[in-house]
């Protein structure tokens, strides 16, 4: 039979041991990071170790907690990409605020349920508060800010979609209903609209200009078009930095479009909405204050641990009448006087993740976070200025929010060899353990893609990482030719 107090008495020692025990993985942390870029960016797992956790089983009897939590930090935490470190210069990755993880900590050790108002109305209200906070950096004013806190751009733009689909489409229309964005838009938006039951026939991707940003003259006639056709279309997506290039879309073009036929207007924010609080920076997202929706990842340019994304409207009625639900076992905890955020988005229970970014806006306050912003546009241009000196180098795409495409286009090389010898390139630096750069594909052309966002990152890093593309560059295109 179960022994309640053997059980509570383990508990207060679990407690008690964990809280020494963490204390000195805070500890082993702290100096790791401190000496990161002395750090290879992967220290990838023995063969040993993943057969190690591959023969484990889940145990009937539990196992020294204290063993467990050793196990996990040097077997599973150690092994993991070093994102944070300042010369990953791949996907959307910076570095983390103490200030993120402590408030990260403090959600997950008090776990309040983020759910309903009354169940934690202090952090609600701080939800609340930096959701019209976020929403009037856009632009958008009135009570009819909304919002709600998700665990990514996936989620965030998806969650928009549902409330585009349900303002601009009746029911028995959902089948003819068609949707616009550039060719180099995030596969989330494309994947959500998916999930909620869109064809891929219904899914209008445009074409993009030598910028790679998208073709206002063909998106227009594609609406034409397919009004003429019958269909229905009802909205589009504008971009505020591509993963690819950092582009940013014509938005206020977009909007006056979006304006005269009707359609919902979201912004993909996710990576580049950031800008919006840099006052050197933020008129590139002129035209973000004609959208009804946008997405905007805090965990990508604002120093967050995973995750802490958002999404914002100009009006949150739209939210509330795509996700409200009244089951009766939420009658006593509803708020009358706040919107419950489970009535704002497709989550119900889920952590405030609202807490840590509050804590570092507190603690940071946006003066140093503009400052990072600028920073990354500085690297970025560093990068492009390096390269027009160094022979054989070509910029595919300009920098753009902190990111920059370029490859190496030695002589006599065919097309296909010089996609080969940008693979190559991508794959030898990051054998090297000096630098992380991955590839990307542009119209056909392989480059390498460099995402500069870490405040960490000094001029030195990006001196020393183009040196060695450049050896490394010269010397594979010798074994090329």
């Amino acid at each position: 039979m179960f022994d309640w107090l053997e059980f509570d008495n383990s508990v207060k020692q679990g407690y008690e041991d964990q809280v020494k025990q963490l204390g000195e993985f805070l500890r082993r942390y702290i100096d790791k990071n401190a000496q990161i870029r002395e750090l290879s960016l992967f220290d990838k797992p023995s063969k040993e170790t993943l057969d190690k956790i591959e023969a484990m089983e889940i145990p009937a009897k539990g196992r020294n907690p204290m063993e467990v939590g050793e196990e996990l930090v040097n077997d599973v935490f150690e092994h993991a990409m070093l994102i944070q470190h300042p010369r990953f210069y791949s996907f959307v990755a910076s570095a983390v605020s103490p200030y993120s993880i402590a408030g990260s900590i403090l959600t997950d050790i008090y776990n309040p349920h983020a759910g309903g108002f009354e169940l934690a109305p202090c952090a609600g209200l701080i939800e609340e508060k930096l959701v019209k906070w976020m929403g009037q950096r856009a632009g958008y004013s009135g009570d009819t800010i909304g919002g709600v806190f998700l665990s990514g751009g996936s989620m965030a733009n998806m969650s928009a979609m549902v409330a585009a689909r349900d303002s601009r489409l009746e029911p028995e229309e959902f089948f003819k209903g068609t949707i616009y964005f550039s060719d180099q838009t995030h596969s989330s938006n494309e994947k959500g609209l998916r999930i909620i039951g869109f064809r891929n026939d219904q899914v209008v991707k445009i074409p993009t200009d030598d910028d790679y940003k998208v073709r206002i003259d063909l998106l227009e006639e594609a609406i034409v078009r397919d009004i003429e056709a019958g269909k229905k279309p009802f909205a589009i997506v504008g971009n505020l930095g591509t993963t690819n290039t950092g582009s940013i879309d014509p938005l206020e073009e977009m909007g006056a479009i979006a304006k005269k036929y009707n359609l919902w207007f979201h912004i993909d924010g996710a990576f580049g909405a950031s800008i919006l609080l840099s006052p050197i920076y933020r008129n590139h997202a002129k035209g973000i204050e004609l959208s009804d929706s946008f997405s905007w990842d805090t965990h990508k340019w604002l120093m967050q641990t995973y995750s802490c994304s958002t999404l914002l409207v100009k009006d949150k009625s739209n939210l509330l009448n795509s996700f409200t639900e009244h089951p009766e076992y939420l009658a006593d905890v509803n708020s009358s006087e706040h919107n419950d955020s489970w009535d704002l988005g497709p989550e119900m229970s889920r952590p405030h993740r609202a807490i840590k970014l509050w804590y570092t806006l507190q603690a940071t306050g946006t003066d140093l976070l503009a400052e990072l912003i600028e920073y990354s546009f500085y690297n970025a241009n560093l990068v492009k200025k390096e390269l027009e000196k160094m022979p054989g180098w070509k910029i595919i795409s300009n920098p753009s929010c902190g990111t920059i495409n370029f490859r190496y286009e030695a002589e006599g090389l065919s097309e296909e060899k010089i996609n080969i010898l940008t693979d190559t390139i991508s794959k030898e630096i990051i054998k090297s353990g000096f630098a992380y750069i991955v590839t990307t594909t542009l119209r056909g052309m392989k480059t390498l893609r460099m995402c500069i966002i870490n405040a960490n990152t000094t001029e030195e890093d990006v001196y020393k990482t183009l040196e060695l593309l450049n050896e490394i560059a010269i010397r594979e295109a010798k074994n090329l030719r």
